[in-house]
């Protein structure tokens, strides 16, 4: 977090912000000195500083685009030269500007607001290399990936401890900044002023309220990260080749500690070693309308845990589960699947499994979800690998010799996905992962959002959904106050040979091929409305048809065979209930391949700006 701000306070050196800050607007702004301005010696005189103070801000703009390098490199005489240089040079250009002639001229008809708008944004680029640039490089410096890195895994929180006492002083520049530039009326300024001065404002708009919510969530993740004693979290790993509403079965978990900022492996399970615990046992009292929207083991087989879209209902099954079965109960719950893990490898880079095998982001989903069920045919062979490949690669994670920026990136794009759940046991941990909309909870109101979605479950008992893809679309009418939302599902299924895990176990009783998948579609509508078409109307397979409400949800399941290499549409059209709406959020379950969203413009119209 707090290299992301280093970077937003040095204006990111020159590979990002190059364009953003304002120094060439001046030389653009000469010109329009010699067209606008009254003749005479005052505009000479006031054409010579605006090209003093464009030579400034130019010498500042090299000096800075230096420091990038020399943070990287660890050039600390590089860094202090080039700092005092950039900070003499926006000096002197901020001494300029607060001339007599700039007062006068901010005065002057017709370009008055603009020599007021480039004196006002030199101002705040003085402000922000005097106070924003040596704490920036400061916080860029310590956080450099070999100086955090722990021996054995783990990020050393020391710095990101320090980190905090520089944030209010970062924090404190750019509010000043924002404040400088606060009374730019852009709609008077002339295009190429503004187009320059906008890049500014872009830039202190929006990392000055980032740094703000940085500064007040860091207390947080640093306990999170074990930072005032050690804690406990079980990591979930879905698997899409057969899916669950939320991803897939989590056929693999570990629980591991981490003590501030150290992570240790403490123990690992997979579906076999809850087998003791009983499959009578219910690890949650969930009401008899949600569990008939579900088969009966939603809440007694670990594998059937995440059937539910709600991944709070999730969470307590597996921590009430981990009680009972060891004695301890996490202090939270981190559900992801082999795409965040492929992706999370494109930055770490690739690692070898006991096995020999070499897992990295080219090939980690096929070699889990297709390759392994090839090479390890019985579920105690492939779950061993999986374990291995888990353990391994936790391990391989943790020892960050990657760039964390390109890591929280990649994390981001997986969390858009819908890869990534957290749940934490902690109201204040647990509201920062609902603010973030982490927390893969049903909603129970449409305040903030409106919540829609479409899950699937397996019902063929096999791994088929390996070779599913997934389009999404939502449609509204505003006019009747009726949103309907649309999957298409298509197999890809080979009829190459395919190992008797994989196929579909129940299949044959249906009267299906074990090549074809049987999957439970679950349409999900938000509090208040009514669910009033279905497509299909009914399931395939009518007995298997299910309605119930979870957590004031109303929801129905159609049970539909999706044929080797043919495609399936599936849809539901909700009547929407009187009264103001959040914006549409649209839920679907994620699959081995990216899911693509399309939303209409009347869903804005109706629920306002839609979030996928």
């Amino acid at each position: 977090m707090s290299s992301e701000n280093g970077r937003a306070a040095t204006g990111d050196s020159p590979r990002r912000h190059r364009r953003r800050w304002p120094w060439i607007l001046l030389g653009c702004f000469v010109l329009l000195l010699g067209i606008a301005a009254a003749s005479g010696f005052a505009t000479y005189q006031l054409y010579k500083q605006a090209k003093t103070v464009e030579a400034d801000l130019s010498t500042a703009k090299h000096e800075l685009g230096l420091l990038s390098v020399q943070v990287s490199t660890g050039d600390q005489a590089g860094i202090q030269a080039s700092s005092e240089r950039a900070l003499a040079a926006t000096t002197h250009a901020n001494q300029t500007v607060q001339g007599r002639l700039w007062a006068i001229g901010a005065y002057v008809p017709f370009i008055g607001q603009n020599v007021a708008a480039v004196r006002d944004a030199t101002e705040a680029t003085d402000i922000l290399v005097r106070d924003a640039v040596p704490v920036g490089v400061r916080l860029l410096t310590n956080l450099r990936p070999e100086k955090i890195k722990l021996a054995g895994g783990g990020i050393d929180l020391a710095p990101f401890q320090a980190a905090m006492k520089d944030l209010p002083s970062l924090n404190a520049a750019f509010a000043e900044a924002q404040q400088k530039v606060a009374g730019i009326d852009r709609k008077a300024l002339l295009p190429i002023v503004d187009q320059a001065i906008g890049q500014l404002l872009t830039v202190i708009d929006q990392t000055a309220p980032t740094l703000q919510r940085v500064q007040s969530v860091m207390p947080t993740l640093l306990k999170i990260a074990g930072g005032d004693g050690p804690r406990h979290y079980l990591l979930i790993f879905q698997n899409n080749a057969e899916i669950r509403a939320t991803g897939g079965n989590p056929a693999v978990s570990m629980v591991v500690t981490v003590d501030n900022g150290r992570v240790t492996f403490d123990s690992q399970a997979n579906s076999t070693t809850f087998a003791s615990a009983g499959r009578n046992a219910q690890f949650a009292s969930l009401p008899a309308e949600t569990l008939a929207l579900y088969l009966k083991t939603v809440n007694r087989n670990s594998q059937d845990f995440t059937m539910t879209p709600d991944f709070p209902t999730t969470a307590q099954l597996f921590e009430n589960l981990w009680q009972q079965t060891s004695g301890t109960r996490p202090d939270g719950v981190v559900s992801v699947d082999p795409v965040v893990f492929a992706e999370m490898l494109s930055v770490a880079g690739p690692f070898r499994a006991g096995d020999g095998t070499e897992i990295g982001a080219d090939n980690a989903v096929k070699a889990l979800l297709s390759d392994a069920y090839a090479r390890y045919p019985t579920g105690p062979e492939s779950n061993a690998f999986f374990a291995d490949v888990a353990s391994r690669g936790f391990l391989h994670l943790t020892t960050p010799t990657w760039d964390p920026m390109k890591m929280l990136a990649v994390l981001q794009k997986a969390a858009g996905e819908q890869r990534v759940y957290l749940a934490f046991s902690r109201a204040d941990e647990q509201a920062m992962a609902v603010e973030y909309g982490l927390d893969g909870a049903l909603r129970a109101d449409n305040k903030t959002k409106t919540q829609l979605g479409i899950y699937l479950n397996d019902y063929s008992v096999g791994k088929l959904e390996y070779y599913l893809k997934t389009s999404v679309s939502a449609a509204c009418d505003v006019g009747k106050r009726t949103a309907t939302v649309t999957m298409t599902l298509a197999s890809s299924v080979p009829s190459s040979p395919l190992d008797y895990y994989v196929l579909g176990l129940r299949n044959g009783s249906y009267g299906l091929s074990g090549r074809d998948m049987m999957i439970d579609v679950l349409f999900f509508a938000p509090p208040g409305a009514k669910i009033v078409a279905t497509t299909p109307s009914t399931g395939d397979v009518k007995s298997l048809n299910r309605a119930g409400v979870e957590k004031g949800n109303t929801a129905i399941s159609r049970t539909i065979a999706l044929r080797q290499g043919h495609t399936r549409t599936v849809a539901y059209t909700v009547q929407l209930p009187e009264g103001p709406l959040g914006a549409l959020e649209l839920r679907h379950t994620p699959t081995v391949t990216d899911t693509p969203v399309t939303i209409d413009a009347n869903c804005g119209a109706l629920m306002g700006s839609a979030s996928k």
